[in-house]
């Protein structure tokens, strides 16, 4: 729920939505305001006729005020007459409060000031003996009724326009999440993924252009490939060749450095090949239903011997799933020898564990060793990707061990995780869909 929350967030579309929010208020405001101020200004028959009702209520009053005719006028129509003078009074008091603070100037005149905020106005008369007569007009039921009305038609109207405005947008800007998708695709190692191109101008450039990006990358990428499985193919033969020279010569000679490197050679160019064939398609997995309980027991007990030692739990019933038995045998042997091997022989002992949880199967490697660095675990699964160079001769290898495990995994639809901490140790976990 937090990723999708944060998708939304973070999406072009929703960003796009906010700001033609804002936009639509903002001219909405701007343009009320403008509406008000000028009809204030320029409604010329209405400001004559509040001049002349405001000369017809003072004449009403009487000169000087009587407080019994103001109450009088109080009972037309909603009404608060406030007289300013030797004895001041008010009449026609409401509980309905007027919104005094909001009034907003309309015009003086003639002795008499006129304010207002939508159908609510005041009438000040300034009398000839320096008294002052307020009429605060309230606005009717009918009136207030009408206003709510406007605003709620208000309302609907501009989230429907913006609701088709918003639709309108994302329908032109679809070619941004094909886009999207496409980087997302190709950035998983999918070189064959192409994006629809419709419509015309930039944004199809844009598509075109990643198409042909993405046919230039997958050319280059099948190349290397190719290259790669030919020349490690090739180089088995004479490999081949020097081991059986090195069983013929004399056994006085010390050829147990020569064999070590040829044993580095030979592993390294099978990683290859197998890397090579599975990304070119030529040996892929082959996936049958297999115990993976048994399947993680039987690597786990390889390695039993070796210390720090293993610990092992997985369930006692078969967890059954579809997988090539020969390739993630070959995957597993990789990290559990990754794990011994950079474990304290007399440190805890690696843990392994099989669990089964909503509809995943996860396999867990977790060592007690060194650790990875943090800004190496975003490499860690790079062809001839090594976090010590330093440390090459000691432990083996040229960095292609997790690059094949994570290809045979990818191969399986399956995912494998790493999380490490630098002197604590490191845990792999592979996930399978079930």
């Amino acid at each position: 729920m937090a990723r999708v929350c944060r998708k939304i967030r973070q999406s072009l579309f929703t960003k796009l939505a906010l700001v033609l929010v804002m936009g639509v208020v903002v001219i909405n405001v701007v343009t009320m305001h403008l509406y008000a101020t000028q009809k204030r200004e320029h409604d010329s028959t209405l400001n004559q006729s509040l001049l002349q009702y405001a000369r017809h209520l003072a004449d009403q009053v009487g000169s000087p005020p009587d407080r019994n005719k103001a109450e009088a006028l109080t009972h037309q129509r909603p009404m608060r007459i406030t007289y300013t003078g030797k004895n001041s009074w008010v009449v026609g008091e409401m509980e309905e409060k007027f919104p005094e603070e909001f009034l907003v100037p309309r015009l003086s005149q003639e002795r008499i000031e006129i304010l207002n905020l939508h159908e609510n106005y005041r009438l000040r008369v300034s009398l000839s003996s320096g008294e002052l007569l307020t009429f605060d007009l309230f606005s009717t039921e009918d009136e207030r009724s009408a206003l709510r009305q406007f605003g709620i038609y208000f309302l609907v109207g501009s989230c429907l326009i913006m609701m088709v405005i918003y639709l309108v947008l994302r329908l032109l800007l679809r070619p941004i999440e094909w886009l999207t998708e496409g980087a997302e695709s190709v950035r998983d190692g999918k070189f064959d993924t192409r994006v629809q191109m419709r419509g015309s101008g930039q944004l199809r450039e844009l598509c075109e252009t990643f198409n042909q990006m993405t046919i230039r990358l997958e050319s280059l990428v099948t190349g290397q490939r190719d290259l790669v499985l030919g020349v490690s193919h090739e180089l088995r033969t004479p490999l081949t060749r020097l081991k059986l020279r090195l069983e013929m010569l004399d056994t006085e000679i010390d050829t147990s450095a020569i064999k070590q490197d040829v044993g580095q050679m030979e592993t390294m160019i099978t990683s290859l090949l197998e890397t090579a064939k599975m990304h070119h398609g030529a040996d892929g997995i082959q996936p049958q239903s297999v115990d993976m309980a048994q399947l993680v027991a039987n690597v786990a007990s390889s390695y039993q011997a070796q210390p720090p030692g293993i610990i092992l739990a997985i369930p006692q019933e078969p967890v059954m799933a579809m997988i090539d038995p020969q390739k993630m045998t070959m995957a597993l042997n990789m990290l559990m020898d990754n794990a011994i091997k950079y474990s304290a022989p007399d440190g805890p002992p690696v843990e392994v564990s099989l669990q089964v949880r909503n509809y995943e199967v996860s396999i867990i490697i977790t060592d007690h060793g060194i650790g990875i660095p943090e800004e190496s675990i975003s490499h860690l699964f790079d062809p001839f990707y090594r976090v010590d160079e330093s440390r090459t001769r000691d432990t083996g290898g040229y960095g292609l061990g997790l690059y094949l495990c994570q290809t045979i995994i990818k191969a399986h639809k399956a995912h494998i995780d790493v999380v490490s901490t630098l002197g604590a140790g490191t845990t792999f976990r592979i996930t399978f869909q079930s």
